[in-house]
């Protein structure tokens, strides 16, 4: 089987982008900011009637952050970082996502793979590190690469993908198959 075209044209215009402010997140979450930066503001808000000191407290304050022009986020699976065949790190404690994260800092992308079959997709990187993502359900989205353009690349467990502008609700019809035809290939 082949790997949808969008992979090869999405991750096309990310290879030989420098990997920089790789952090970890909420649980196993992790993200990993491309290209170069740019400042997101959230002004502030006012919380809805009833909402409670905490989120009046929270949406009250601005909030200035730094990404990248590209932003994965790896989500909903379990991950790892290999480096000279070696694992780094992973998901299953802040430490050794920590570790992680500083393995991958500063390496630019070179390569891309994904697996219908098994929803695994593998991230390679110019000084040797290697990123794997392995479902932990049947069904979670595993990770989502925003682009430059305000489109998202999001990649199920369940061997399906979505492309879509990532300031709009994302369509329950619009899943597709990761794979189509029947040559292997790597993006």
């Amino acid at each position: 089987m082949r790997t949808a075209p969008v992979f090869e044209k999405v991750f096309g215009k990310l290879f030989g982008e420098l990997c920089w402010g790789v952090r970890p997140g909420h649980g196993s979450f992790l993200t990993l900011e491309f290209g170069k930066p740019l400042l997101e503001i959230r002004e502030s808000v006012v919380a809805k009637q009833g909402a409670s000191a905490a989120v009046r407290n929270r949406l009250a304050s601005r909030t200035v952050n730094v990404r990248g022009e590209w932003h994965l986020w790896i989500y909903c699976c379990d991950w790892q970082v290999f480096s000279a065949g070696k694992r780094i790190g992973d998901s299953s404690t802040k430490l050794k996502m920590r570790a992680a994260a500083d393995c991958l800092s500063g390496q630019k992308l070179v390569r891309f793979s994904q697996s219908a079959r098994n929803s695994r997709s593998e991230f390679g990187f110019d000084l040797g590190a290697t990123l794997r993502t392995r479902p932990f359900d049947s069904k979670s989205e595993q990770w989502m690469l925003f682009e430059p353009s305000r489109k998202v690349l999001v990649v199920r467990a369940d061997g399906r993908y979505g492309y879509q502008h990532s300031d709009r609700p994302r369509k329950q019809d619009g899943w597709r198959p990761i794979q189509v035809g029947a040559v292997p290939t790597r993006c």
